[in-house]
């Protein structure tokens, strides 16, 4: 008995090949998941994600998360594209897909020499971002990276919409080979051109959940679109932007997760053009501490 489709006018978009899924193995069974993204430079792959991911610890505090838990390797599973008459890298990336790999991507070979490399202020901003070299993909033509596509750049506003596209629901609940993406919507939360809290990120109101650390975040917009250059775009019926790497939740003076924190998408290239080598030894900030305002005395006189 076939499964009967139904018959929407529709069409599938290559993005939800954007986000592979990454499950977190080591010592205990307990079963832990995050997001990653596949980014191309030259002709090596890059597997990005967040730095807590690979770490176990936050990268805001130092503290660790998940009970301690520090993970070995990850199992990296993705849906691979079709590509037809292109046997490197793409320029018109296709829609249809073929096989489902899994490929194994280990940390460290000694502990505290991890194989990913960080961006160069990393702990100088709180930098919630890591870079793995894949050497092992079974045919790097057939991953989608995130920058194969070239984007419109459009102007944005704080409250205009965004998508997490991450993995949002456990691998249990899952029939495929490898789980599709959840396409999280939300909206821009603060002024997108002002550093949060001094720091090469933006706030984003969404509801996100666990598992979609490391995500690739999109801005689209349904109709026309408004360039970057003042003109706007009639002809197409979506339009999307790259924005950033999302790597997680704050919590307000209740303790509740609220708004999630999106690392700007220039701090990737930066990574990789100037890497700093993996660590896993958090450390505090100086420069943040510098720029911080001046907080008043408790007995409300001047600037301690």
């Amino acid at each position: 008995m076939h499964l009967s489709l139904p018959d929407y006018a529709t069409r599938f978009d290559i993005l939800s090949l954007a986000a592979c899924f990454l499950k977190l193995k080591g010592v205990g069974n307990e079963p832990r998941q995050a997001t990653g993204f596949f980014w191309r430079m030259g002709s090596k792959v890059f597997l990005i994600t967040n730095w807590h991911v690979v770490t176990g610890i936050n990268m805001m505090d130092g503290k660790p998360i998940g009970n301690g838990w520090v993970p070995e390797r990850i199992e990296l599973s993705y849906f691979e594209r079709q590509v037809e008459n292109n046997p490197s890298i793409p320029s018109a990336p296709r829609t249809r897909t073929g096989f489902a790999p899994t490929v194994n991507v280990p940390l460290y070979e000694d502990f505290h020499n991890p194989f990913w490399i960080q961006h160069s202020m990393a702990f100088e901003w709180n930098v919630d971002l890591v870079a793995l070299e894949l050497v092992n993909l079974p045919d790097q033509s057939r991953v989608f990276c995130v920058n194969d596509m070239t984007y419109d750049r459009y102007l944005h506003f704080a409250g205009s919409d965004v998508f997490v596209l991450g993995h949002a629901l456990p691998e249990s609940t899952n029939a495929y080979p490898v789980p599709f993406p959840i396409w999280k919507r939300g909206s821009i939360a603060s002024e997108i051109i002002v550093p949060w809290n001094m720091r090469p990120a933006f706030l984003i109101d969404c509801r996100t959940s666990k598992g979609m650390s490391g995500s690739p975040v999109f801005a689209r917009i349904f109709g026309p679109a408004p360039l970057a250059d003042f003109t706007t775009r009639l002809d197409n019926i979506i339009t999307s932007e790259f924005m950033g790497i999302y790597s997680g939740r704050l919590f307000d003076d209740d303790n509740n997760a609220s708004i999630g924190l999106v690392w700007h998408r220039h701090l990737i290239d930066e990574c990789l053009q100037s890497p700093a080598q993996g660590s896993r030894e958090w450390a505090p900030s100086q420069s943040i501490k510098l720029f911080a305002p001046l907080k008043r005395s408790e007995e409300g006189g001047p600037p301690a």
